[in-house]
């Protein structure tokens, strides 16, 4: 009984915040109307079920549900990202100007080859006739900037400078498409674009002598050094994950493309090689000092790949499991994805709209619950042949839902090219991890180390580009609606109801 309240008051947080997606509108700016919508269902529910369903949740349990997600869907509104007073945003114009402000991250490499960035925004000049600047205004904001390549190079994060341009509105398309650039950077608290076309660097700055950045960098430019592009900059990736290195469009096409767009994205995949690689090198050691050296080792970690939401997720499951270590004591890993899944989200509810999130999230409840029961399937195989099977084939059918509403087409060899891809992509990413800890501390070692890397990579890419050329490698499905994966996953969760009864069952006829 306990545990159904639990669950239902946990389910109840995340139906709140995703009810918001159906609307918005707040009563008297205080409280959701989707949120009062899960308050009556929930309502109706407790005044129904109990009566129906003896063993499940009360009728208190209902109704506190119901007020769960009340405020869950509340809260997610007001976190709502809005622009300040003097948001930048509000300076939008055909106006060329000039922006002071400091780089808040690593520039990357557009598609048109041009430096892109997130810039925050102190002040702003208008510039005149015949070239004179007007009278600066302080602003604040944050700035999604494209900038020439070569300068663009230069910069690191903290860095002040001042750049010449134009303001741009972020297209706010949340109305008319299920997902847009223009989202992305509403989400990132980021409401204005700046075009420019010329940089300037403030003289008297020295970059930091420690920082994580630079450690990135360091670890990127040492697994780059003999390998060459594009093999170091996948190495890297697999490693840190895309969004941390600069990697190539045409290569993460490729694996986005094959269905392997995972093993660029910094997961659970790579937290579990991360904590398995350092848990093993100190096997020898008492579960405190395990734990503590894992639990710093995930630290670093999360702060190299840049606070990816999926990230932040496998590594609250992480520590999760290094306390149940610690005190000796059998982690549920479906409570313990639950509870990761709360806590983020309570920290920053507009997590929930986070594609790669929701991707992460609904991949590794497959394993959870379809992985084992896979494993019986599959017992007429050889262990190791049938995880390798199990493990992609739980991942894409809890994924494809997802996969269809947001890209309307699924890469139709997925499963083949990840049960045979799977031991180079584990083979490459245990040894970027290796290089990247050799990196941190003698980088020509690291180089050492990510030179043997250099067949298994190239196999790899090859076999994706071999994929790709496959007649029909991907199924397009249009009109894949957010109705259509509400009743997918409802039909999801009723066969795992039914697959978990049904083992349960068998399991107490076999103590009988």
């Amino acid at each position: 009984m306990a545990s159904w309240g639990l669950l239902l008051i946990s389910l109840a947080y995340l139906i709140g915040l995703l009810a918001t997606g159906i609307t918005d509108a707040m009563i008297l700016n205080t409280v959701s109307v989707a949120g009062c919508i899960v308050l009556v269902l929930s309502g109706m529910a407790g005044f129904l079920l109990p009566r129906l369903w003896c063993m499940g949740p009360t009728a208190k349990q209902w109704w506190i549900a119901g007020l769960v997600g009340l405020i869950g869907a509340s809260y997610c509104v007001l976190k709502e990202p809005q622009p300040a007073a003097n948001d930048i945003s509000h300076f939008v114009s055909r106006q060329e100007r000039v922006l002071l402000g400091r780089v808040l991250q690593m520039p990357q490499t557009t598609r048109q080859k041009k430096g892109r960035f997130f810039f925050e925004a102190e002040m702003v000049r208008g510039i005149g006739t015949e070239n004179s600047l007007e009278a600066p205004q302080k602003v604040s904001g944050k700035v999604y900037v494209t900038a020439p390549l070569v300068p663009s190079q230069k910069l690191y994060p903290g860095q002040l400078i001042e750049l010449k341009g134009m303001i741009e509105s972020v297209e706010d398309t949340r109305e008319t498409a299920k997902s847009s650039f223009g989202d992305y950077l509403a989400k990132q608290h980021c409401f204005a674009k700046f075009r420019s076309h010329w940089v300037e660097f403030l003289p008297d700055q020295q970059p930091p002598r420690w920082a994580l950045w630079r450690l990135r960098e360091r670890i990127v430019k040492a697994q780059g050094r003999w390998l060459g592009e594009p093999a170091g900059n996948l190495l890297s990736a697999m490693t840190l994950g895309r969004k941390a290195v600069d990697l190539p469009y045409d290569v993460r096409d490729n694996f986005i493309q094959a269905g392997l767009a995972h093993t660029l994205a910094a997961s659970g995949f790579h937290v579990s090689l991360l904590l398995g690689l350092v848990l093993g090198m100190l096997r020898a050691q008492e579960p405190r000092v395990q734990a503590g050296c894992a639990l710093l080792a995930l630290g670093m970690y999360v702060g190299l790949t840049g606070l990816q939401p999926s990230v932040v997720r496998a590594s609250v499951m992480g520590v999760g499991a290094l306390m149940g270590l610690v005190m000796q004591q059998k982690v549920k890993p479906l409570g313990c994805l639950l509870m990761a899944v709360n806590i983020m989200l309570l920290c920053n509810p507009q997590w929930v709209w986070d594609v790669g999130f929701q991707l992460s999230a609904m991949a590794t409840l497959g394993l959870i619950v379809t992985v084992p029961w896979l494993m019986k399937v599959l017992e007429w195989l050889p262990t190791n042949v049938a995880t390798v099977l199990a493990v992609p084939m739980a991942a894409y059918f809890w994924t494809i839902p997802l996969q269809l509403y947001y890209f309307e087409a699924l890469p139709s060899y997925s499963i083949l090219l990840n049960g045979i891809a799977t031991p180079l992509v584990i083979l490459i990413s245990v040894g970027g991890f290796i290089s990247a800890i050799a990196s941190a501390l003698v980088p020509i070692t690291g180089s050492a180390i990510a030179a043997n890397l250099y067949y298994p990579i190239h196999l790899l890419i090859g076999l994706v580009e071999g994929f790709n050329q496959i007649p029909g490698n991907s199924l397009e499905m249009k009109g894949f609606g957010v109705w259509s994966v509400v009743a997918s996953y409802g039909v999801y969760g009723a066969i795992a109801l039914f697959i978990g009864q049904r083992q349960s069952n068998l399991a107490k006829m076999d103590l009988r």
